[in-house]
């Protein structure tokens, strides 16, 4: 029952940093720009916290080997491939869409590929749990898929495709994180904590080439067209070192319950106990009223996670 609490405490930091993600968006906006320097800042928040409680954990003797060196760069690539895609998906259609085939690839493809590559147990409860789960989740986003006049939203086909390709990105990025907590030889695979801060170093080399690329961008556009230079106060600072440090810390919680946990449980628990608690910290911080599709959505999530306990 250890991990399963080290679970829960995951989820808490997950809704507490969305949470701060919407503070953050409510103050800076949410253009491109904004949002690649968020990633930046953070990013190299959590590679500076996560290197100080690496040295204290371990002397400041930091081992760091080219398995987990490659697995970090994929996991900062597919993390930030669906970052940046997200830009563009956003633009051309509902970002509750969005939210769904994100969330949807980040539980179903770690849960088949523990089911056929690991050899995890089968289990039908777990897979009633994960059909009611996928409905919960259709209910909420398509229950959001509308315009502010109420009229729904016709979105294109690459809007789909650019939503499928998050699906997979997703599923990736847990699948990886999976891979790189099983193997236990320490000559192949580092700790946890200096996992995080590698992750985390790689993500701000990849925004940091992203930022480059939108600089350029703006800097063919007409000076009255040019964005205004990006000024970042000391209160939204604040939030991105919060956020850094929580998201940091509910990764790593996330890495030692792959350690423990089998994908088929812990990917499913991780987003069906985010889904209800970030509806909570929205319905408590942000007066986001839930309509009679979400609510029934999230009680069918909630309901549906005890199944995989």
């Amino acid at each position: 029952m250890f991990y399963y609490f080290l679970v829960l405490l995951a989820v808490i930091g997950l809704a507490v940093n969305f949470s701060l993600n919407k503070i953050y968006q409510n103050h800076v906006g949410s253009g491109s720009r904004m949002i690649v320097i968020f990633n930046i800042i953070t990013a190299a928040c959590t590679a500076v916290i996560f290197f100080f409680i690496n040295g204290f954990m371990n002397g400041f003797s930091i081992s760091i080997t080219p398995f987990s060196i490659l697995m970090a760069a994929l996991l900062a690539l597919f993390c930030g491939s669906y970052s940046v895609i997200g830009f563009k998906i956003i633009s051309m259609g509902n970002i509750a869409v969005y939210t769904l085939f994100l969330m949807l690839g980040g539980m179903m493809l770690p849960y088949f590929y523990g089911l056929i590559f690991l050899d995890e147990e089968f289990s039908i409860l777990r897979l009633l749990g994960l059909i009611l789960m996928v409905v919960s989740i259709i209910l909420s986003g398509l229950d959001d898929n509308k315009s502010e006049d109420g009229e729904k939203k016709k979105s294109s086909t690459m809007f789909f495709v650019l939503c499928a390709i998050v699906f997979c990105l997703n599923g990736m990025t847990s699948i990886t994180s999976k891979i790189h907590q099983l193997d236990t030889n320490v000559d192949m695979a580092v700790n946890p904590q200096t996992f995080v801060m590698l992750t985390a170093i790689i993500r701000v080399i990849f925004f940091s080439v992203v930022y480059l690329i939108i600089r350029l961008r703006d800097g063919k556009l007409p000076p009255l067209s040019r964005p205004a230079p990006v000024k970042i106060k000391l209160p939204i600072f604040g939030i991105m070192v919060a956020s850094a440090a929580v998201d940091g810390l509910s990764y790593l919680l996330q890495l030692i319950g792959a350690s423990h946990l089998p994908a088929t449980v812990l990917y499913p628990l991780v987003t069906g106990g985010t889904i209800v608690l970030t509806a909570v910290a929205g319905l408590l911080l942000f007066k986001q009223k839930l309509s009679r599709r979400a609510t029934i959505g999230i009680v069918l999530c909630f309901a549906s996670t005890f199944l995989f306990l």
